[in-house]
């Protein structure tokens, strides 16, 4: 009965991993890439010069809100946003004043929006129309194209979200599957035998990874599945059951920043006073952004969104317009519970925005690790159908698959590792939001390219050594790229303000000659001669 158990887990194990490796390879890498798209390689892409975002005082923005406001009609300045030049949005000060209930000329919400320069505090665009509209036009960056594509695919709401969730779900199942099949392995916690063959330390790396990252699998499992599905599945569902399916019921109940009641009486909102206010509560928390309700009148009210420093997940301040601190909440709102402590902790948990770069870095090698288990255990599947005298594939059907595994779980590689140097060509070529109309050709472009590529009858050995070398001279090239484009690139390398950027740069290089490492190391064999191979095998 056991064995018997066993052996239906193991065929669960197998399948869900065959059918669904590829895309959570490609869903699981992404998401590796992702940990660091906000705000390093925002701030990344979107820095030329030593133009790096700089913190702007609380003065200076209360000066820049009250400034504007003077430009734009009475209702948008009851509802303001200020998104501060963090890179975890912005790069830019941007100032948005959004009537929600339109204008003269908008039936739905509209906004004039301004991005300020974060250094010389110049406005750099200025826009009106409907809400909608600025949001879908702002100026994109590969970092944030990344990191969009592992949330959705850019399939958008509800499919693309809808196969993200399921591919965390897939993963729970591997990875709780695998672990019982592969309990004995406990014993063997160190065992990677390197000198064996290529199989035996496939095998080896897929269980050691799946074993050594099994609470991280599920915990990005878990909250990979949750955020992908809760928007499209669990928020209509609750909708349903207690707001007879009205989701904007739901949403307003549970609102976190309800409208105030204008009282028409003049006092000025003092947003300089309540950012210093929120530096003296904690000194590493991040001001994210700050909604300002009804500017300068008696019964303004100022929410602030923090992330990091003392608190694991990201949370509210709310302020009356004279300053006066008023309660702190979690982005949900004024709710409490462990089950809003558990919701609130999902996001930072998936992408490792908590406690600084080394977790960070921790939960990008994780990632890694977790999209090697699937490709690894695809792997092992094609090898073990093209062995034995009665294999279920054929050599030239073995050398397809595997042509198809390295053409997309490559392809993907590929794809981010074109989007960087592609980032540093268009800074110097292309001005503003015109570039968000080259990120989706050069990376789907590029990885479908790859793809026509893997159709070929080449042997996938070769295959798989001509692609890490075209991600590693695509990563090494980034530093001479910028030489050539940036005037004063080697002068910024040792500026302060430029630090960041310099050591993402030396990151990519570093990355690319490890790539070169690994290159060398695979071994190629003629088409010819791998068939023979197999088909002794196969005797």
């Amino acid at each position: 009965m056991k064995s018997l158990t066993i052996k239906k887990l193991f065929q669960l194990h197998s399948w869900v991993g065959v059918v669904t490796g590829v895309l959570l390879f490609i869903v699981a890498f992404t998401g590796a890439v992702a940990v660091f798209a906000r705000p390093e390689l925002v701030i990344w892409s979107n820095t030329v010069t030593d133009d790096v975002p700089q913190a702007v005082s609380g003065e200076q923005v209360q000066k820049l809100v009250n400034h504007y406001s003077e430009k734009v009609p009475a209702e948008f300045t009851e509802n303001i946003h200020i998104y501060m030049p963090t890179g975890y949005n912005y790069t830019d000060l941007t100032l948005l004043f959004e009537s929600h209930h339109g204008d003269e000329n908008h039936e739905h919400a509209a906004v004039y929006a301004y991005e300020i320069d974060s250094n010389t505090l110049e406005l750099k665009r200025e826009f009106y129309g409907a809400t909608g509209d600025y949001y879908m036009g702002r100026k994109y960056n590969s970092g944030s194209f990344i990191g969009h594509f592992h949330a959705d695919l850019h399939l958008g709401r509800p499919i693309g979200l809808i196969l993200t969730g399921f591919m965390g779900l897939t993963l729970m199942v591997s990875v709780i599957t695998g672990l019982y099949i592969h309990r004995e392995m406990f014993k063997q916690l160190f065992t990677f035998r390197r000198e064996k063959s290529f199989s035996v330390l496939t095998s080896d790396a897929h269980k050691l990874f799946g074993l050594w990252g099994s609470v991280f699998h599920l915990v990005i499992g878990f909250t990979g599945a949750f955020l992908g599905l809760a928007t499209v599945i669990l928020l209509p569902a609750a909708a349903y059951v207690s707001f007879n399916g009205d989701q904007d019921k739901l949403v307003e109940t549970f609102t976190a920043m309800p409208e105030p009641i204008i009282s028409k009486e003049y006092q000025p909102t003092e947003i300089a006073s309540i950012m210093s206010s929120i530096e003296q509560i904690d000194q590493k928390a991040v001001l994210m952004d700050l909604t300002v309700m009804a500017l300068n009148d008696k019964n303004s009210v100022v929410y602030a969104r923090m992330m990091g420093g003392e608190n694991f997940s990201s949370e509210l301040l709310e302020y009356k317009g004279n300053g006066e601190f008023a309660k702190s909440m979690s982005s949900l709102g004024d709710i409490n519970g462990w089950a809003i402590t558990v919701i609130e902790w999902l996001f930072p948990l998936h992408f490792g925005n908590f406690s600084g770069v080394f977790v960070k870095f921790l939960w990008g090698f994780l990632g890694l690790s977790t999209a090697l288990i699937p490709l690894s255990g695809v792997m092992m599947w094609l090898a073990k159908r093209s062995r034995g005298n009665n294999s279920d594939l054929s050599p030239i059907a073995y050398q397809r698959w595997n042509r198809f595994v390295i053409g997309s779980c490559g392809g993907i590689v590929l794809a981010c590792a074109a989007m960087f140097p592609a980032q540093v060509i268009l800074n110097a070529t292309v001005v503003g939001v015109a570039q968000n109309s080259w990120f989706a050709p050069i990376f789907f472009g590029s990885w479908v390219a790859w793809l026509v590529l893997c159709i070929l009858p080449i042997e996938y050995r070769r295959l798989l050594k001509a692609n890490t070398l075209l991600v590693a001279l695509l990563l090494t090239v980034i530093m001479p790229l910028k030489l050539f484009t940036v005037d004063g690139y080697l002068g910024y390398l040792f500026s302060a303000k430029y630090s960041l950027v310099a050591a993402i740069d030396v990151s990519f290089l570093i990355l690319g000659l490890l790539s070169f490492y690994v290159a060398g190391k695979v071994k190629t064999q003629s088409m010819a001669m791998n068939t023979e191979v197999l088909e002794e095998k196969s005797a």
